[in-house]
């Protein structure tokens, strides 16, 4: 964070998610940061952005208080709840919202910027995550399937869990993967060329192909990095490779290598992004 600028928890509507303000008065352009399935409520890149000009809300979609205390996840209006929190807020620029997902939250940013009649976003980025999921699904429906692939997990000749074809191939059955053609908001995709857990490289090659079929692929920049893994995160960021994890079902913490083994022999749902086999 730099000088000045604001941290606010926000609870109201059933929200957990923190915002971050620039120093000044505005009104700033604003943005809605979801991580991936490693961190319930992730801070340091709205804090970042915010340091840079940007009102960045930090939205917790896996564990927030209501999902602690009813057992039930967010349905997808739940992020246009939090688009509603922006659009309304004094000081930001109700017509200058974005949004940007990492990972498993790169999901859930396509779809709302493609299906939802209340975000109009004024343009979308993704890193490192995949348009492949039923497009009517709620939070849980697209774990859901995720789960239901976990026999296509394999692991290298070093142990390493690798996730990306859980997602694979890319299917041509319309209902299983978000139709960017029908967007009309400019879209950035930033693709790990090695990633491991999301078959980046090749969901980009069909976005792309499926905005071209469209006409609407003006809208779209790819930045593609050879030899870069999933995560791509803001400079100085530290690299972390083994943590203890919840599992979204139970949230129960992990504390040794054999728990995470038996939650995947068991093909149990859990946070892949946090998990210790699937950091190694």
């Amino acid at each position: 964070m730099a000088p000045g600028v604001r941290r606010i928890p926000v609870t109201e509507d059933g929200l957990t998610a923190t915002l971050f303000l620039p120093a000044g008065n505005g009104p700033f352009p604003g943005l809605l940061d979801l991580w991936g399935g490693g961190g319930p409520l992730v801070e340091y890149r709205a804090a970042l952005l915010a340091s840079n000009g940007i009102a960045s809300m930090a939205l917790n979609y896996l564990t927030p208080k209501t999902t602690m205390e009813t057992g039930k996840m967010v349905d997808n209006q739940y992020f246009e709840k939090a688009y509603k929190f922006l659009q309304q807020h004094p000081q930001i620029c109700d017509s200058r919202i974005a949004m940007l997902g990492l990972s498993l939250g790169s999901a859930f940013t396509l779809k709302m910027a493609v299906y939802s009649q209340v975000m109009k976003l004024r343009c979308a980025v993704c890193i490192g995550g995949s348009h492949v999921q039923p497009v009517d699904g709620s939070v849980e429906q697209v774990l859901d399937y995720m789960n239901k692939n976990a026999e296509k997990t394999r692991f290298s000749e070093n142990n390493e869990m690798i996730w990306r074809d859980l997602l694979l191939p890319i299917p041509t059955d319309p209902s299983f993967k978000v139709d960017v053609g029908r967007l009309q908001c400019p879209l950035m995709l930033v693709v790990s060329e090695d990633d491991q857990n999301w078959p980046t490289s090749e969901s980009a090659k069909d976005m792309k192909e499926m905005m071209e079929q469209a006409g609407n692929s003006h809208l779209l920049t790819i930045l593609s990095y050879p030899n870069a893994g999933h995560l791509i995160e803001p400079p100085y960021t530290p690299h972390v490779r083994i943590s203890m994890f919840r599992t979204v079902g139970t949230l129960e913490k992990s504390k040794s290598l054999a728990d995470c083994r038996l939650m995947h022999q068991n093909q149990e749902l859990h946070l892949h992004g946090s998990c210790l086999l699937c950091l190694q």
